[in-house]
């Protein structure tokens, strides 16, 4: 019986297709050509090359390949072909690039190279989805496909946070030509919510599910901050990272954290709480969200921080009237 003739597709290392039949898998030779052509995803995320010229009439102006997608261990692009179309399934067709930037619902991915005639260009491919954190806490961009179904990209090497609050995604890339290796980052626009027990979300876009939610101990407070344990997704040398800001008092609203972003942004959270005299003359406070639930953060803070608004508050308090006191309502703006 007559094996049907499979076509086996490759990219060159200037990311141009490579074009091989075999008319049958026998000892047929083989037909092989590097052709032209430019690099794009379609509505559904799927990888097309759209073909310049060729040689062979047979050749389709472009292809149209079925198959997933997924990042290898150089954070190249990796398209893994399945049985559709003649492709010889489980082939892989490795695009080398480098990530260019991540925005809530989409993945910017840039590759290089050359085309027929040795001149240089470059390609974006724009991958459409959403980001969501796996269980290891590792970073994750879900690239949409047909049916509501999703390739997952796992970015897996170590995230922190920078000093303005932004997560950040560094990682090492190897050059092929040159065998250089290149420390990359990548740079997250978004907030943190701390207001859940246990749970550490970095918001992108909350209306389209974009968002990090790692499992996380409980927040720590600091002098200038709050911080987490957070292990398994951040850099290997570290186990915790600290969210800067600063703590303040509002009698009418409760306990605000206050946390600088970019360009003077600011994020404000807003905590409920009871507060009771502790030793030294501390004053305890356990915190609620707005849904009246403990987020896991109990602070201690100096009466200094009330400054003049809250003298009649810390009278109650010192004096005995109230063993606990409450303050604020609780919410996030």
């Amino acid at each position: 019986m007559r094996k049907k003739e499979k076509i086996k597709y490759e990219i060159d290392p200037n990311n141009r297709l490579i074009y091989t039949r075999t008319g049958k898998k026998s000892n047929v030779p083989k037909y092989r050509e590097i052709i032209d052509g430019e690099i794009k995803t379609d509505k559904n995320n799927s990888l097309v090359y759209h073909i310049k010229k060729s040689r062979d009439s047979n050749i389709p102006r472009q292809v149209r390949f079925s198959g997933r997608w997924s990042l290898d261990k150089n954070h190249d692009l990796v398209f893994t072909l399945d049985e559709k179309h003649a492709q010889d399934a489980g082939d892989e067709i490795t695009l080398t690039g480098e990530i260019k930037s991540a925005e809530a619902n989409k993945l910017a991915f840039s590759v290089s190279g050359k085309n027929m005639s040795g001149q240089p260009r470059e390609y974006i491919l724009n991958l459409e989805g959403n980001w969501q954190a796996d269980k290891y806490n590792r970073l994750t961009f879900n690239v949409k496909r047909n049916k509501g179904s999703a390739d997952a990209l796992t970015l897996k090497s170590g995230w922190s946070v920078n000093k303005k609050n932004q997560l950040v995604y560094t990682y090492e890339k190897a050059r092929l030509k040159t065998k250089q290796r290149v420390i990359k980052t990548l740079t997250f626009k978004g907030h943190w919510d701390i207001t859940q027990k246990h749970r550490l979300l970095y918001v992108l876009n909350k209306r389209i599910g974009s968002q990090f939610d790692f499992e996380a101990g409980l927040g720590k407070p600091l002098a200038r901050g709050l911080e987490y344990k957070i292990g398994a997704g951040i850099v290997p040398s570290k186990e915790r990272i600290t969210l800067l800001g600063e703590w303040k008092i509002n009698t009418k609203l409760g306990v605000l954290f206050e946390m600088p972003y970019e360009k003077g942004e600011l994020k404000r959270t807003v905590f409920g709480a009871s507060c009771k005299l502790g030793k030294n003359g501390a004053l305890d406070f356990k915190l609620r969200n707005e849904k009246g639930k403990d987020p896991g953060i109990d602070i201690k803070l100096s009466e200094r921080i009330f400054g003049n608004r809250g003298e009649v508050f810390l009278r109650g308090v010192k004096s005995g009237q109230e063993k606990e006191i409450s303050i604020g309502a609780g919410w996030e703006w």
